[in-house]
């Protein structure tokens, strides 16, 4: 509803409320209408939208009305009937009305226009205003005028509230100019840089912006993030949905710090488990490389699902140990079993389905870093391709229920290694789910996650602390990013979706947004440090490395792009292979690799995955 449409129906009601309490006032103390019914109705209605207005009312923002906005009403409400009383006695010297009349119609006028407005507001709050110091207070501005900025300003309002709200910035001019709990909308974001021009805000002591707005995007984080530094203001978020404590007493006045998962500029989504839930209750479920980024938040996800055994597989000791030690005590009654284990091990692979036999499978292990896996390509064969194909073989053989392949956008038109190694696992867990009834193999394809081990993010961060240079390859390289969470979240959800439809073929890529530039990040992160890019710390351009690409996709330009019913998830129809043909290309690299033929393996592996180019590769393992 546009602004002047608000007015209207806002004047609107409180005509009618005005004449309905001026009625009700006649008739409790005479027990009669007045007679001059429609004179007295436009003069009470008018004088009472004309009250409002002068004093403000319809500024103020209805869904979030407070004790003060009550307080305000109240002066409205008294004016109003001056007014009337003023008018009815120039025209009739009040010989006809009481004047207890018009005292039960201020009454019955509070009651009724505050009624609508504040009354479920008292019920929270307990108290009409709040004693405290504002001297000792941290003056803040608040980014986003919504519930979260609401709750923040009214918990800051309590006694023992650190912030002063000073302000509010918002980008929808339909709030600017109004009020929410007493603090005006001053204008959009980009006003920040002038905001202490503001006469509400230019003898303030502002030293922090907080970020209230979940649907913040990309750009306005990077602009605040540049201005607060040039201004040597603070930047902080009120705390996400997911990270509220509901045993805390003041959840909103507990603002946290922006972090780089907030540069991503992606609203939070709240997912529907349920069904998710029924499908992992009270089943084997078995996670390979489980000490890893993806495999480890597999696992804290899967847990609180009561499994009946979550078993866990990685040939790294220490990360398997870590993973154990964090979730074991999650859930005391659920088994949790630790298997170190190579996924290139056939025999140990077997020996673990038989023992256990897992009825999901969610097949996380990989070599994952472009650079590794182009000066040992056939380890990245091995395991990236060989690897799946094990694992994939004893969900059959043993009738799992589903098997999810974790895949990656470097898949898509590869030119490393990495890339076409796991493209080749995803046609042949794609063939082999057309070809298969009992068990869903399912392909989840996704970009970057942020903080996993060596990915870009970490190894900045770990510059920065160093005092830099942060290195970038390229000006202009991007990459498509999702926070590690999300991405786990998005992974069981397209498990459970296969598995209700009963989907084949499909392969499930999630929307990662829009990409990333990587040397806009580092200047991010720089400045998240609170730090200055190019004076602070400098950056240094070091040119696209062996296998790297500038920019990644992730769909192929002949995949048909289906659509499904979570709008971060699309089905992706690519090509179909023989399986036959497949399986035996694999076997064909299996046995050139027990040979350490180098370059029969790859001829074989670029027959499967004709658009991988090999040219100019260096510094390769023969």
């Amino acid at each position: 509803m546009n602004k002047t449409n608000r007015l209207i129906l806002a004047s609107t009601i409180d005509g009618i409320c005005a004449v309905t309490a001026f009625w009700g006032a006649y008739w409790l103390r005479l027990e009669e209408f007045p007679q001059e019914l429609l004179l007295n109705t436009l003069i009470v209605s008018t004088s009472t939208i004309a009250s409002f207005w002068i004093l403000g009312v319809y500024k103020r923002i209805w869904r979030y009305a407070s004790i003060n906005d009550l307080i305000v009403i109240l002066k409205a409400t008294l004016l109003s009937v001056t007014i009337t009383a003023f008018i009815i006695f120039l025209m009739t010297r009040l010989e006809e009305i009481p004047r207890s009349t018009l005292i039960i119609y201020w009454i019955l006028l509070l009651a009724i226009s505050g009624g609508i407005r504040i009354v479920y507001r008292l019920l929270r709050d307990k108290t009409l205003s709040p004693i405290y110091n504002e001297n000792e207070r941290i003056d803040v501005l608040i980014i986003g005028a919504n519930e979260e900025a609401e709750s923040f300003i009214r918990n800051s309002s309590k006694i023992e509230g650190p912030y002063n709200v000073i302000g509010i910035l918002d980008n929808d001019k339909e709030k600017w100019g109004r009020t929410l709990r007493e603090i005006k909308v001053i204008g959009p974001i980009k006003q920040l840089k002038e905001v202490k021009r503001k006469k509400s805000v230019a003898h303030s002591k502002l030293t922090k912006v907080i970020i209230a707005d979940r649907n913040i995007s990309r750009e306005q984080i990077d602009f605040l993030l540049e201005t607060c530094n040039e201004m040597g203001l603070s930047l902080s978020r009120t705390p996400k949905l997911s990270e509220l404590d509901p045993a805390s007493p003041s959840l909103s006045n507990k603002i946290k710090p922006v972090e780089v998962e907030d540069l991503l500029g992606r609203p939070e989504t709240r997912l529907d488990k349920t069904s998710l839930k029924k499908l992992i209750q009270n089943k084997n479920i078995l996670v390979t490389g489980a000490g890893g980024t993806i495999g480890s938040e597999l696992c804290k996800q899967i847990i609180v699902m009561q499994p009946d055994n979550l078993i866990l597989a990685d040939c790294s000791e220490f990360a398997l140990w870590n993973i154990t030690e964090n979730i074991k005590n999650e859930k005391k009654n659920i088994k949790v079993v630790s298997e170190l284990l190579d996924i290139r091990d056939e025999r140990a692979v077997i020996i673990l389905f038989e023992k256990y036999k897992p009825e999901i499978v969610l097949h996380a292990a990989a070599l994952k870093h472009v650079p590794i896996c182009e000066k040992h390509p056939i380890e990245a064969i091995r395991t990236n391709t060989i690897g799946t194909k094990i694992i994939a073989e004893n969900c059959k053989k043993f009738n799992s229920k589903a098997m999810v392949l974790i895949s990656t956008d470097k898949a898509v038109e590869p030119s490393s290694y990495m890339g076409a190694s796991k493209r080749a696992a995803e046609i042949y867990i794609q063939n082999l789910d057309i070809d298969t009834k009992n068990t869903s193999f399912i392909t989840v394809r996704f970009g970057n996650v942020l903080g996993s081990t060596g990915s870009v993010v970490s190894l900045f961060q770990s510059q920065i602390e160093r005092g830099g240079p942060i290195t970038v390859t390229d000006k202009d390289t991007t990459r498509f990013f999702m926070s590690v969470k999300e991405a786990v979240e998005l992974v069981l959800i397209s498990l459970t979706q296969t598995m209700e439809k009963d989907e084949k073929g499909g392969i499930s890529v999630l929307n990662m947004g829009q990409p990333i530039n990587i040397d806009n990040l580092s200047r991010q992160m720089i400045r998240l440090s609170g730090l200055t890019p190019g004076k602070d710390i400098k950056i240094k351009y070091t040119g696209l490395r062996a296998g790297e690409k500038r920019y990644e996709k992730l769909f192929y330009d002949d995949e048909n792009q289906i659509k499904t019913e979570h709008p971060d998830i699309i089905i992706a129809k690519c090509r179909e292979f023989n399986l036959k043909s497949v399986e035996e290309m694999l076997e064909q690299i299996d046995q050139y690799i027990l040979k350490n033929q180098f370059t029969e393996t790859i001829n074989i592996l670029k027959k499967l995955v004709p658009e991988f180019s090999i040219d100019n590769k260096t510094q390769v393992e023969k």
